[in-house]
């Protein structure tokens, strides 16, 4: 995990043979799962963890997601996911999620999700919280 220097946030994944799949490649739906676990790690990193998240009954949900597989990782191996907003809208924003396999480098995967802050109790939209559209907006990049 980078400081707020201006370098993008770091979260490391180790790829376990069970999320890989019949032909030797990660399934799918673990690059879903890993990016979920990193936008939770940076969320808290910028001091909007799921406690908060729930206090202010503006919790990030998945909107949308697409996957863009570039390369293989096999079990054992160990990746990085650069976490980088690249969208702030007034009730959703949008993440690039950069999966490079550690050593090399590489760039195995990315995935570009959206999500939107919804109430616990109505499932319901919200306005992100100001304090998380600052630190978005802090670390914004163009797509």
């Amino acid at each position: 995990m980078a400081p707020r220097d201006g370098r993008p946030f770091v979260h490391p994944v180790e790829v376990h043979f069970y999320e890989v799949d019949q032909v030797g490649v990660v399934f799918n739906a673990w690059y879903l799962a890993w990016c979920d676990d990193a936008r939770m790690a940076y969320c808290a990193a910028r001091g909007y963890g799921l406690e908060q998240a729930k206090a202010a009954d503006a919790v990030p949900l998945v909107r949308h997601a697409d996957i863009e597989w570039l390369a293989s990782l096999a079990a054992g191996d160990h990746a990085e996911i650069v976490v980088r907003p690249v969208r702030v809208g007034t009730t959703s924003f949008t993440l690039r999620h950069e999966i490079h396999r550690a050593g090399d480098g590489e760039l195995c995967a990315v995935l570009t999700i959206t999500y939107v802050a919804a109430g616990l109790v109505e499932r319901t939209k919200r306005e992100l919280p100001l304090s998380l559209r600052a630190a978005l907006e802090q670390d914004q990049v163009e797509a």
